[in-house]
């Protein structure tokens, strides 16, 4: 099997989950590797840091409903259907009393817990270390109150610094950097959005076709592009985006119906703005006729 981009090789679940927490999980992973992204590139696109993202796909921590809500937007699936395996989730969750995260696995499992038991361990040493100090400091005091006093209190002081600096480099790092479009324009035409840094779409008509089918034109301001993305009822269906100048993209619907929360996707078209972006939707060979629909509705 082709390996694609982002796809991730899972360590196996703890058999101690509740039944749906473990099948929300599959999904998230799903989702995952729907979006082609790496753990680092889901953190810049979600501005939720690579290291939630993995206490979120292996089971050690909870996600919280925003994660879910914008793993769904990156994947650009749509976000009912997720959220309500996730309140399934949270509620078997909850009614088992947990209020901490599930047991960490075996440290051999995984490279990347190896490396996270590591970071466990540092923490501990630090505290030891300063423990001790800490008690050096107080037979001080009780012998030289003045003197160890001040020196304490600048030792405290050049321990607290560093951290507070690294906390706020922490957070305004680079998971709330925005990644730059890799298209724009006429470089965007034909490319799948799902591939590209089109990072915020906004979806600028929408319509429910006759037989039920979803669709969506969505449009990327920073890359000036627009597409089609809709969520099939039934097979064999096709779907046409068309620009103020005429120019067209299409897809049709796969001869296997995707599953639930999946949809079908044009590639791109360029359009520096939603006027004019035009959807056609042709039901499938056997049902003659069509619906179009223009940017707007």
């Amino acid at each position: 099997m082709k390996h694609l981009p982002g796809r991730s090789h899972w360590r196996t679940l703890p058999q101690t989950l509740p039944a749906a927490y473990r099948d929300l999980v599959n999904d998230l992973r799903q989702l995952k590797d729907r979006s082609r992204l790496t753990l680092t590139e889901l953190g810049q696109t979600t501005a939720i840091s690579k290291s939630s993202w993995e206490r979120y796909l292996n089971a050690k921590q909870f996600p919280p409903r925003q994660a879910v809500q914008a793993l769904c937007r990156a994947a650009q699936v749509n976000e009912e259907a997720v959220l309500s395996r996730w309140e399934r989730a949270d509620a078997a969750w909850n009614r088992r009393g947990h209020t901490a995260s599930p047991a960490e696995p075996e440290p051999d499992q995984t490279t990347a817990h190896r490396d996270g038991d590591a970071d466990d361990r540092e923490p501990k040493a630090t505290r030891s270390f300063v423990h001790r100090a800490l008690l050096a400091a107080s037979a001080l005091i009780t012998a030289r109150p003045r003197a160890t006093t001040a020196g304490v209190l600048f030792l405290c002081t050049a321990m607290l610094a560093p951290a507070a600096i690294i906390h706020t480099s922490y957070e305004t790092g680079p998971a709330t950097a925005a990644r730059p479009p890799i298209c724009r324009l006429r470089s965007c035409e034909g490319r799948d959005p799902l591939t590209t840094s089109c990072e915020d779409p906004v979806t600028v008509g929408s319509r429910t076709a006759a037989d039920g089918t979803r669709l969506e034109i969505r449009l990327s301001p920073s890359c000036q592009a627009g597409w089609i993305r809709s969520w099939p009822t039934h097979r064999g269906f096709r779907i046409e985006i068309t620009s103020p100048e005429g120019h067209a993209q299409a897809a049709t619907a796969p001869t296997a119906l995707p599953t639930a929360g999946e949809m079908v996707t044009t590639t791109m078209i360029a359009s520096a703005h939603a006027t004019g972006l035009r959807c056609c939707y042709y039901p499938s060979a056997g049902r003659p006729g069509r619906e179009c629909f223009n940017a707007g509705s």
